[in-house]
C-alpha cells in the first residue's frame, strides 16, 4: 500500500493519496495530513509569510487547499466513504480543516476519480479550436450553483487577457522580491519534478530555458536581464501567445459577497472545491488548462496600494493592470479564478510536476 500506516485502512489510504494530487503553487505542497484516529485527519495548510504571490492573506494556497477538499469529495465515495469537513482557524500562517470520514453503503465510484492523478497544468499553445458546447455545459455545471462563470473566448477577448498576464509577467520578473521565489521553483534536471516545476513544463523553448538559468544563478545577472528587455520577451513566449492559441480564457466569480474572518476562509475553501470539479471535468473531456492567478495578484496591489515591492515603477504598473482587469474582467473583489482552456496540440504531456511520496506528509497527533 502508499503507506503502510498502522493507524489507516488502505481505503483511507487511497484517499489520501488521491487528496495528495491537488494543484499548488509553483508545486509546494503547503500541507500535512495529521491523523487524529481511524476515519479523522487534519489537513494542515501553511501559508509563505513574505511570499508577494500570496495576496489577500494567502488565498491562492488556501484556494489551492480547496482544490485538495475537492479531491478528497472525489475519492471518499469511490472507497465507499462520505467526506465532511469543517475549518477549525488559524495559528499565525497555519490553517486547520479537519476532515471526517463515514462508511457509505451507497457509495459509488465517482467518474472524476481517475482523473486526479492525470489532472496536470499545461503551458503550452493550445488547438485553436472553439469549445463545444456540450464541453462548455459540463464544465459550466460543474462548477456548482454558488458561482458564476464567465467565458472570453473571442480572438479579441484572448488577446486582451493574454495581454494583461504578460503585463502581471513583467511585474513579477522586474521586481527583487520574486528572485529568490523563482531561482528555487525551477527543477532544471528533472522531466518530472515531485517538489518543483520542470523548466521543460514552463512553456518556454530550450535557448529561453537556458538563458532563465543562466540569470536565475545570480541577482545580478537578473538585474542585467531586465535591463536587456528580457520580461518583455518572456511575457510574449509564457503568456501573450499561448493565450492567443486557446479556446478561451475563463473567470470564476462568487455569487455571495465576500465573507471575513473564519467564513471567508470557508468561502475560499468551498471556491477551491468548484475549481477542482471543474478542471476535472475538463480532463476528462480533453480539455487542458493553465491557471493566471499572478493577474489577480499584481491587481489586487494595484487596487489596494499595498507596498508589495520596493520599486516604484513596478507598483505603478500594478496600477495600470488593475484598471485593465477591472475593464476585461471585471469586479476584482467577487473574482477568484482566472486561466485558459483549449484543446491540447499533443495528448501526453513530456515534462510535468508530480507529487512527494505521500508517506513525507502524513504525521500522527
Amino acid at each position: 500500500m502508499v503507506l503502510n500506516y498502522p493507524r489507516l485502512s488502505p481505503a483511507v489510504e487511497r484517499i489520501l493519496d488521491a487528496a495528495h494530487w491537488a494543484p499548488s503553487g509553483d508545486n509546494a505542497q503547503p500541507w500535512i495530513f495529521e491523523v487524529q484516529d481511524d476515519n479523522r485527519f487534519d489537513v494542515c495548510v501553511r501559508v509563505e509569510p513574505g511570499n508577494v504571490y500570496e495576496y489577500r492573506n494567502g488565498e491562492p494556497t488556501l484556494i489551492s487547499a480547496g482544490t485538495l477538499l475537492g479531491n478528497i469529495a472525489v475519492a471518499a465515495p469511490s472507497n465507499g466513504k462520505r467526506a465532511k469537513w469543517e475549518y477549525l482557524g488559524a495559528e499565525g500562517p497555519l490553517h486547520r480543516i479537519r476532515v471526517e470520514l463515514e462508511e457509505d453503503p451507497s457509495a459509488a465510484p465517482h467518474p472524476l476519480y481517475g482523473e486526479i492523478p492525470r489532472r496536470s497544468v499545461d503551458r503550452r499553445p493550445y488547438r485553436l479550436r472553439s469549445l463545444a458546447p456540450q464541453d462548455k455545459q459540463a464544465l459550466s455545471t460543474a462548477l456548482g450553483p454558488d458561482f458564476s462563470l464567465s467565458w472570453h473566448e473571442s480572438l479579441g477577448a484572448r488577446r486582451r487577457i493574454a495581454g494583461l498576464t504578460r503585463l502581471a509577467t513583467d511585474i513579477r520578473l522586474r521586481i527583487p522580491e520574486t528572485f529568490d521565489i523563482h531561482s528555487r521553483i525551477v527543477d532544471w534536471k528533472r522531466a518530472y519534478s515531485p517538489d518543483a516545476i520542470p523548466s521543460r513544463a514552463l512553456g518556454v523553448d530550450a535557448m529561453t530555458q537556458k538563458m532563465m538559468r543562466w540569470t536565475l544563478a545570480k541577482r545580478e545577472r537578473t538585474q542585467l536581464a531586465n535591463k536587456m528587455g528580457s520580461p518583455f520577451f518572456a511575457g510574449l513566449q509564457m503568456d501573450f501567445l499561448p493565450g492567443l492559441f486557446s479556446a478561451a480564457y475563463f473567470t470564476f466569480h462568487f455569487l455571495e459577497p465576500r465573507a471575513t474572518g473564519p467564513a471567508g476562509i470557508t468561502q475560499l475553501l468551498r471556491g477551491g472545491e468548484a475549481v477542482q470539479r471543474f478542471w476535472l471535468t475538463a480532463s476528462a473531456r480533453g480539455l487542458v488548462l493553465q491557471p493566471c492567478l499572478a493577474t489577480l495578484a499584481f491587481a489586487h496591489y494595484g487596487l489596494s496600494d499595498e507596498p508589495f515591492t520596493i520599486s516604484q515603477p513596478e507598483r505603478c504598473k500594478a496600477k495600470l493592470l488593475t484598471r485593465r482587469v477591472v475593464r476585461d474582467l471585471g469586479d476584482l473583489q467577487s473574482t477568484f479564478f482566472v486561466g485558459r482552456i483549449g484543446y491540447p496540440q499533443a495528448a501526453k504531456l513530456e515534462s510535468r510536476s508530480l507529487r512527494v511520496p505521500l508517506a513525507e506528509l502524513v504525521r500522527d497527533n
